[in-house]
C-alpha cells in the first residue's frame, strides 16, 4: 500500500515539508488512535525543521491532497490541538477512505478547516521591494515641491 500512495500524483505534488509532515503522522499512527492523531503547528515546526507558516501550509496541503482529514478543530481555551485521521489507514474498524485517490492537479479536495492567511509570493515580494523606491521618488518629488515653495515664499 505504501508504494501505491507514494507513487500517486497526489503524493508527487506535495511539497517537501508536507511529505515530511505526512511521514511524522505515519510515525505516530496506531490503529487505535487514528482519528485522534495530533501534531500541533508548533510541534511540526520542530519535527520537520520549518517555519510556522510553512508547517501550516503543509497541514493544508495534506488535507487538500486527501492524505489527512480534520476530525476536530483546535480549541485554544482548552489547549487542545487539531485531531486528524490518516486516510491511508483504517479508522475505527473501517477501511481506509483513501481520499488521495480522488485528488487531481488543479482540483484540491475540500477541507473542513479555516483558510490560511495569504502568504507573500515571489511576485508580491517583488512589489514590496518596489514600494520603498517608489515612496522615495514620491518623497523626493514632494520635498522638491516644498523647497521651491519655501524659496518662493521667502
Amino acid at each position: 500500500m505504501f508504494e501505491e500512495y507514494v507513487a500517486s500524483p497526489a503524493y508527487q505534488d506535495l511539497s517537501t515539508a508536507a511529505r515530511c509532515l505526512f511521514h511524522e503522522f505515519l510515525r505516530i499512527y496506531r490503529p487505535s488512535r487514528n482519528g485522534s492523531l495530533s501534531i500541533s503547528t508548533r510541534k511540526a515546526t520542530a519535527l520537520i525543521n520549518v517555519s510556522e507558516p510553512t508547517a501550516s501550509r503543509a497541514f493544508h496541503e495534506l488535507a487538500e491532497h486527501g492524505f489527512l482529514k480534520l476530525n476536530q478543530e483546535a480549541q485554544w481555551q482548552q489547549r487542545m490541538t487539531r485531531e486528524w485521521t490518516l486516510t491511508t489507514e483504517p479508522c475505527n474498524g473501517r477501511e481506509p477512505t483513501d481520499d488521495w485517490r480522488r485528488w487531481s492537479p488543479g482540483n484540491p479536495l475540500p477541507t473542513n478547516f479555516k483558510k490560511l492567511k495569504k502568504t507573500p509570493t515571489k511576485e508580491s515580494n517583488a512589489e514590496l521591494h518596489k514600494k520603498p523606491r517608489q515612496l522615495a521618488k514620491e518623497n523626493e518629488a514632494e520635498l522638491s515641491f516644498y523647497e521651491t515653495s519655501n524659496v518662493m515664499a521667502r
